[in-house]
């Protein structure tokens, strides 16, 4: 039976669990490719932005703040608590500072490991063949313009953030050491950040159909973690939230989640400058776009309600994430920023993963003629993910040679350490607190709120229009 095989009554294979030593094989082929989209990352080593000149350095000056603050709106804990390890691993001499981006990419990996590991072990009769199972690896690998949240732990949160849109829409699986292990990703996941806290009511919903307790379990840990996060961490920043209404929402997520796995992203670049110059020019472009959005999305739905499988959970899932992430958390660059998919290329990743799933659970359907477009379009995905996935964006293909600063910083301590792809970590001896005065035109540090948000202005405010 190949992996693109009808699921019914009479062909779902007999579910073998994986042997330990057989998953752990599987996950580290799993993390040998995921590591290898940033080859020239593992040269000399990559803190990407923030990592460093944000958490990183803020744990450095101020250690006994680090872990509970909140940063760009929210409470982000596993940037913190890894990085504020790793500061007093190089203070207290275990780690050198020339091996340090390694500790922070090795822990993004195993962050990636999350979501994998619910796929390998999931109890839905479509993922029960091991073939199956692994285009659903793959589609976690390949998506393209994903690889702003590979290697890194800033964003950590978007793996922990699928992984619980993977706990709802997946079949819940049973077991003590299972349901302790999904507890830890519900509790944690909105701790980290706000994407998570999108599935709460679809959780809710979830359990309400099922009638299953597991469900409410799963619902009140992800609840508690919500609170936790909203109550006492989360508060607006004016970066984020673009003034959309429905019509450039509906256009951003047909640009982001169909063009962009279908047409690559060119064919994605095409439809969104349409939208652009249709949202600042007038036209018929943008409204056009948004129409064929809806239809589209409208037919992919109705596909999925057909049978009683994952499917419509998956696809609700990735509608759900997509329309709050570009709605409400993308940073706002422009009015049209969310039209084209390198702006805030992490909100592409949850939705391309699960809409993916989706359409590999529809080609796993009995009926024929309902499974062929859903495999032409797995195979197409699979195609154009693997072209970018050897082509990653320069951005974070490549970026400054961190033994070279940290060279650089030994020879004068008060030289900021450049990350990829520009910014720099003052890790210096100086601890400017941020909630002290700054003289006007005194530019505060980036590990500061205040000064994070100001190293945005060059491209808040572009000095020339980009669209024709």
């Amino acid at each position: 039976m190949s992996f693109m095989s009808p699921i019914t009554a009479e062909t779902v294979p007999t579910r073998r669990e994986l042997r330990t030593r057989e998953v752990l094989v599987v996950l580290g082929l799993f993390a040998v490719i995921a590591a290898l989209r940033l080859p020239l990352a593992w040269v000399e080593g990559r803190f990407q932005d923030e990592d460093a000149t944000v958490f990183l350095a803020f744990a450095w000056h101020f250690p006994a703040e680090a872990l509970l603050r909140p940063f760009g709106g929210y409470l982000n804990i596993a940037a913190n608590g890894i990085t504020l390890a790793l500061a007093g691993l190089l203070k207290g001499g275990v780690i050198s500072l020339e091996k340090a981006p390694y500790f922070v990419m090795l822990a993004g990996l195993c962050g990636q490991l999350v979501p994998a590991i619910l796929v390998i072990k999931s109890r839905s009769p479509w993922l029960a063949d091991h073939r199956r199972r692994a285009v659903a690896l793959l589609i976690l690998l390949v998506m393209p313009t994903t690889e702003e949240v590979f290697l890194n732990v800033m964003h950590i949160q978007f793996h922990l953030a699928l992984a619980v849109g993977l706990i709802v829409a997946l079949q819940a699986g049973s077991g003590r050491v299972r349901s302790w292990f999904e507890g830890a990703i519900l509790f944690l996941a909105p701790l980290c950040g706000p994407a998570a806290i999108v599935f709460l009511p679809l959780l809710g919903l979830r359990a309400v159909v099922d009638r299953d307790a597991r469900r409410w379990r799963q619902f009140a840990i992800l609840a508690a973690g919500a609170a936790i996060q909203l109550l006492f961490f989360y508060h607006s920043t004016p970066l984020r939230g673009a003034p959309f209404d429905p019509v450039n929402l509906a256009a951003a997520m047909f640009i982001r989640l169909i063009a962009l796995p279908l047409g690559g992203l060119n064919g994605a670049d095409h439809v969104g400058l349409a939208a652009a110059i249709g949202l600042t020019k007038g036209g018929p472009g943008l409204w056009l776009i948004a129409a064929l959005s809806v239809g589209v999305f409208s037919a992919i739905f109705a596909a999925t309600l057909k049978a009683r499988d994952d499917a419509a959970w998956l696809f609700t899932a990735a509608m759900s994430v997509a329309a709050v992430s570009l709605g409400f958390g993308i940073l706002t660059g422009s009015s049209y920023s969310a039209f084209f998919s390198v702006a805030g290329p992490r909100y592409n990743y949850i939705p391309l993963v699960l809409l993916g799933l989706c359409f590999l659970c529809l080609a796993a359907r009995p009926n024929e003629t309902e499974r062929r477009a859903p495999r032409m379009i797995v195979i197409l995905m699979l195609f154009v993910g693997a072209v970018h996935f050897v082509q990653p964006g320069e951005t974070y293909a490549d970026g400054p040679s961190w033994k070279r600063e940290v060279a650089a910083w030994r020879k004068n301590p008060n030289h900021q350490l450049e990350a990829w792809p520009h910014y720099r970590a003052d890790l210096s001896d100086r601890h400017v607190r941020c909630d002290e005065p700054f003289a006007p035109g005194q530019m505060p540090p980036r590990y500061c709120e205040q000064g994070w948000l100001h190293s945005f202005d060059s491209w808040k405010k572009p000095k020339s229009n980009p669209v024709p």
